[in-house]
């Protein structure tokens, strides 16, 4: 099965968090994220989960809990992939979040 994502991918400053435990964000998109899993015990491909992300956003660390779908567990890669069920406070804020990192030419 392969998943693609709608959204451009970009390498951003965003730290994610699964289970309090933190995970090497690989990339990042309006619509979802790819990391390394580490040494989590990995979650099964089709649920659903809370994710804790933390953005650098206007000087501050701002956190975000938000529910993400897994679509891709890679054990043998060392790959999650998550699509963020968004709601419409979340989806404002990573608008202005991606503005702010394209007039610091992150993307």
């Amino acid at each position: 099965m392969s998943v693609t994502r709608k959204h451009a991918r970009h390498k951003l400053p965003v730290q994610l968090f699964y289970d309090n435990q933190h995970l090497k964000l690989i990339d990042f998109s309006l619509g979802g994220a790819g990391a390394e899993l580490g040494n989590i015990l990995p979650p099964d491909s089709g649920s659903t989960l809370k994710l804790v992300l933390i953005f650098p956003y206007n000087g501050e660390n701002v956190g975000w809990e938000i529910s993400a779908k897994v679509v891709r567990v890679d054990p043998k890669n060392n790959f999650i992939a998550f699509e963020f069920i968004e709601d419409e406070s979340f989806k404002k804020f990573s608008l202005a979040f991606y503005e702010e990192m394209r007039k610091k030419g992150i993307i």
